[in-house]
């Protein structure tokens, strides 16, 4: 008897750790560059350059890439001055199972920076990096979907007869899996009336509102791009500044991959770059954005088989050889969307408000927690702004704020689900910050959460069969006909799996429609 199968492919959390990082480092302001008097604003950005993979260990290697925003000593009005710089790190991280080959993706963050002024030629700079890497591995499953013979239940080569059934398994079978670049060429122009560029004091780029979605042999990319610069006019010394979100859009050649499937793909900016450009009429307009959106993609479809369940002899002896299983299905695609205000009030040393220069917000997630009757997702958000005070029309002053947030969803499913995995993206939308008063502010910000939570049930899989002849003293105890009570809980299969006769048979003599039997019905059994 030969057992006709299916290969189907499963993703698999080999192995995963957590690492945090504090990085401690002085640097010197360039000769080229004024004197400090104060920071007015910082931000930073790990980038993974590398990742070495060996046995039982990684080896990741990138940098801390930081922007200041400082007043100097000897400017006039408060006029700012920018620096930047990278710090690099170089981290072996233990990861249990590990081997040579396996593929390593590793998600990074910044979890604080935090920049302090030695003394006018000299900052210090204190961060914790956290590295998030993990192992991940396609499993290969084996799957008995029939017995030779498939509409029978005869073994030709010797005449032994047969019973088996069948049941069904959901499963999500890997379709694409691939890294990838998506490189980003936009501009954003001036609008009219503002001053023309000369030399840039800051400038950063946020990737915002990104989606994802499969398609026919492509991936398709959404987002926006959030661009600030802060400009020295090019005619005149004075400081101006331009914010503007750009969108963007791209695919991603994707074979395999069909409209409707799940796509589960996480992203890192990669090099970005700002530039500022002529403009038709030669006038230095045109903001250039270059950006390399680094994808780990992954592309399931749902997926159904039907599988030789349990199989019994008629005319013979059968042993079923099984072996457990894994086999992971999507439970539930969120898509949440939280709404939070807060109200910020500086301090009273802190400079009066006159107008918002700039807001951004990143997303800490610090915990999901599954109960039967539903999720709670908490973290907070770290809210930055920057604006200029009615005190010095010229300086630029920072808040501050950490906004803690719980999420609370009711989800159905959970109370018998096995969650060993899921994916969580997080991301804002621009801030909304509002004058309140001259010492007041009012932020609005829309917290954007996409999770795929994923169930992991295991399945006891036909891997063999074993037939031997009816043991002399087991024909002896079958009785030619009985008539058997039905108890509590007995089906067709279990009662002709006791007296070697096939469901069919059963149902035929005792005219039976279906399967359906309950307790205190009586069968006749004929052998």
């Amino acid at each position: 008897m030969e057992l006709l199968k299916k290969n189907i492919h499963t993703e698999k959390i080999k192995s995963k750790a957590m690492l945090q990082i504090p990085m401690e480092e002085d640097i010197n302001v360039s000769d080229t560059k004024p004197d400090v008097a104060r920071i007015i604003y910082s931000s930073g950005d790990v980038k993974i350059e590398e990742i070495k993979t060996g046995m039982n260990k990684i080896w990741v290697k990138g940098q801390l890439c930081y922007q200041v925003l400082y007043q100097a000593e000897s400017a006039e009005n408060g006029e700012p001055v920018g620096m930047e710089g990278a710090l690099a790190f170089m981290e072996e991280i233990y990861l249990e199972k590990m081997e040579g080959q396996d593929r390593v993706i590793c998600l990074s963050k910044l979890e604080d920076m935090k920049v302090n002024i030695i003394n006018s030629r000299k900052l210090s700079i204190q961060a914790v990096i956290c590295l998030e890497p993990r192992a991940e591995e396609t499993v290969t499953q084996e799957l008995c979907i029939e017995l030779e013979g498939a509409g029978g239940t005869s073994d030709a080569d010797n005449g032994n007869k047969l019973e088996y059934r069948k049941k069904s398994i959901d499963y999500l079978e890997t379709q694409v899996k691939k890294r990838d670049l998506l490189r980003i060429h936009e501009e954003a122009k001036l609008p009219a009336g503002m001053p023309d560029i000369g030399s840039v004091l800051w400038k950063s780029l946020d990737i915002a509102s990104v989606a994802f979605h499969a398609g026919d042999e492509k991936l398709a990319v959404m987002g926006e791009l959030n661009i600030f610069i802060i400009y020295i006019e090019d005619n005149s010394n004075k400081v101006n500044w331009y914010e503007t979100a750009v969108p963007f859009s791209g695919n991603i050649e994707c074979p395999n991959s069909r409209d409707g499937m799940i796509a589960d793909v996480c992203y890192n900016i990669g090099h970005e770059e700002i530039s500022i450009r002529d403009d038709a009429d030669g006038e230095p307009r045109i903001i250039g954005v270059e950006a390399a959106l680094e994808l780990e993609i992954k592309i399931f479809s749902r997926e159904n088989s039907y599988i030789v369940a349990d199989v019994y002899g008629v005319s013979c002896e059968v042993q079923a050889q099984t072996a457990s299983k894994d086999f992971r299905n999507l439970l539930t695609e969120l898509n949440i969307e939280e709404k939070l205000v807060r109200n910020i009030k500086l301090e009273d040393t802190e400079p009066k408000l006159l107008q918002i220069c700039h807001s951004d917000a990143k997303v800490e997630v610090e915990d999901a927690v599954f109960k039967e009757d539903g999720l709670t997702i908490s973290g907070n958000i770290m809210l930055c702004a920057l604006y200029t005070s009615s005190d010095d029309a010229q300086g630029f002053y920072p808040i501050k704020e950490t906004i803690p947030f719980e999420v609370v969803r009711q989800v159905e499913g959970l109370e018998h689900a096995d969650i060993e995995q899921y994916s969580l993206y997080a991301q804002t939308g621009s801030p909304s910050i509002t004058i309140k008063d001259s010492s007041q502010v009012e932020a609005r910000i829309t917290l954007n959460l996409h999770m795929l939570v994923y169930d992991t049930g295991q399945e006891d899989i036909l891997t063999d069969l074993k037939i031997a002849p009816i043991d002399a003293s087991v024909l002896e105890k079958l009785p030619g006909f009985a008539i058997y009570y039905v108890k509590p809980g007995d089906s067709l299969w279990q009662i002709g799996k006791k007296y070697y006769v096939s469901v069919e048979q059963i149902k035929e003599i005792n005219n039976l429609t279906s399967d359906e039997i309950k307790a205190g019905d009586k069968l006749l059994i004929v052998k």
